[in-house]
């Protein structure tokens, strides 16, 4: 065994060792990009995940890379080394000259010269980037680029035991003091010390509506003398998913006036850049903006625990719609839904959908069945028949499969070509009656939840999330 391929096997025990340990995630995915620098021998490494909409890679873990370098922007997922979110590894010989690297005169001024990138990844799909960053201009060994693969599989292992990976699912922002966001596909946290109270009372306001943000992610540049820079500007936060940067303020007039002035000339040089001056007042006016908060005309009261944020409905309804359109190609669906509950999960899947699709509703009622149980019956049947159609049941959530066994029996006497049944939610824990489930979006445990056409006694359908009930509300039962 060559001197490399042992430094390579002591590396990974070691990385292995630590994933048993009482580390925090956080401090494990330090270990690793640290134990990886050292063993390839390089300048530094870099742990990315993909945020909400798998347009931006936010940086997860990193070693050996000046702040300069690591504010010197958000990196876009298809611009730069994009053949890694297509899985396969990325080789940069001579950054210098390669149109692959997004801030290739800030790598330069770093003294990176050569990058090796490979994907990391969870159940087959691509969630991220591990990548080595090299003073001089190399070629990267077949030995080198296994070892990375098996870090980024280790640190894959760290995301999922940790809570921080759900197929499909998608980030949180970051959270203060090394804890990981739990996305699912979602960016993992760095260590944050706010400068600010205001700071983290708005990095608190945007985990519970599930909206992802990097804290002091970029530095620009407003001022400069030659070569030398006088004057730099970093806002405090980043938006990903709606690529918009915040900069806070206490609304003390002297700092205030500097803020602005720094804005404006921020916008003079970097017109493509969205940016606001934030003040306390103006947190429920920016949320509603974007569908969110009580400005928003969404109650939240009674809300606990947020289970999946707006991004990650979105993300796994587009998986569906994806799954569906690949298994009815060439054909013509009929989607039928049972109202009410499954109204949001309906209008976003059939846009979805790739394949010709017709839409039609069913409507259904509990009435006493004599021997003291409940039975349930049709109130409004479907106007279009299923008879020789392709049929696909849209439900919100299944628990009990009790009522849904029902509705299947009664579409299947209607002699259709073909039945399937695609559900956003899957209380499998309460199951009485087994029923075939063709297309499942989230498993959830027994827990009441709100939200996304979820409703209790009538309020939180428009909710643009999925939730927990606050647990003084009462431990509630439903059927499905």
């Amino acid at each position: 065994m060559g001197r490399q391929a042992i430094v390579f096997t002591k590396s990974l025990g070691e990385m292995a060792k630590a994933l048993n340990s009482d580390l925090t995630p956080a401090e494990k995915l330090d270990l690793l990009v640290r134990t990886a620098s050292r063993a390839l021998g390089v300048r530094g490494c870099s742990l990315m995940l993909l945020d909400a909409r798998r347009k931006k890679l936010i940086r997860a873990a990193t070693h050996g890379l000046s702040e300069r370098y690591l504010r010197a922007g958000v990196l876009e997922a298809d611009k730069s080394l994009p053949e890694i979110m297509e899985g396969k590894t990325a080789v940069v010989t001579d950054v210098a000259t390669d149109p692959r690297i997004q801030f290739g005169e800030i790598a330069r001024r770093e003294h990176i010269a050569s990058i090796i990138g490979v994907p990391v990844t969870y159940r087959g799909e691509v969630v991220g980037s591990l990548r080595a960053y090299n003073r001089i201009r190399r070629e990267f060994t077949a030995a080198e680029e296994e070892f990375l693969i098996a870090v980024a599989n280790l640190a894959a292992t760290v995301l999922e035991a940790s809570g921080a990976l759900h197929l499909a699912e998608r980030p949180a922002g970051a959270r203060a003091k090394n804890t990981l966001a739990k996305p699912g596909l979602r960016s993992p946290v760095r260590a944050v010390t706010f400068a600010h109270p205001s700071e983290e009372d708005f990095a608190r306001l945007l985990d519970f509506y599930q909206i992802e943000w990097v804290y002091e992610p970029r530095s620009f540049m407003l001022q400069w003398e030659g070569d030398k820079v006088t004057e730099m500007f970093t806002p405090d936060f980043y938006l990903p998913g709606l690529d918009l940067y915040i900069e806070m303020t206490t609304l003390k007039p002297g700092l205030t006036s500097e803020k602005n002035r720094k804005i404006r000339r921020l916008r003079e040089l970097y017109p493509d850049i969205k940016i606001k001056l934030l003040a306390r007042r103006d947190y429920d006016r920016l949320l509603a903006k974007y569908g969110h908060g009580p400005l928003a005309g969404a109650k939240t009261e009674g809300v606990g625990r947020i289970l999946f944020s707006a991004d990650q409905i979105q993300m796994r309804v587009r998986q569906l719609a994806k799954e569906i359109s690949r298994d009815y190609e060439g054909r013509r669906i009929l989607l039928v839904g049972v109202l009410r509950g499954m109204l949001c999960f309906m209008a976003d899947l059939m846009r979805y959908l790739e394949v010709p699709a017709d839409v039609d509703f069913m409507a259904i009622s509990y009435y006493g069945s004599g021997d003291g149980g409940e039975a349930v019956r049709i109130t409004k049947d479907l106007d279009v028949s299923p008879r020789g159609r392709h049929v696909v049941l849209v439900e919100d959530i299944v628990d009990t499969g009790m009522t849904l066994s029902f509705v299947l029996a009664h579409l299947q006497s209607r002699h259709p070509a073909s039945l399937a049944v695609c559900t956003l939610l899957d209380k499998r824990v309460r199951r009485l009656t087994e029923v075939p489930l063709a297309y499942v979006g989230f498993e959830v445990p027994d827990e009441f939840l709100v939200g996304y056409g979820l409703d209790y006694r009538e309020e939180y359908r428009n909710l643009p999330f999925i939730a927990l009930v606050k647990q003084e509300v009462g431990k509630l039962d439903v059927d499905g």
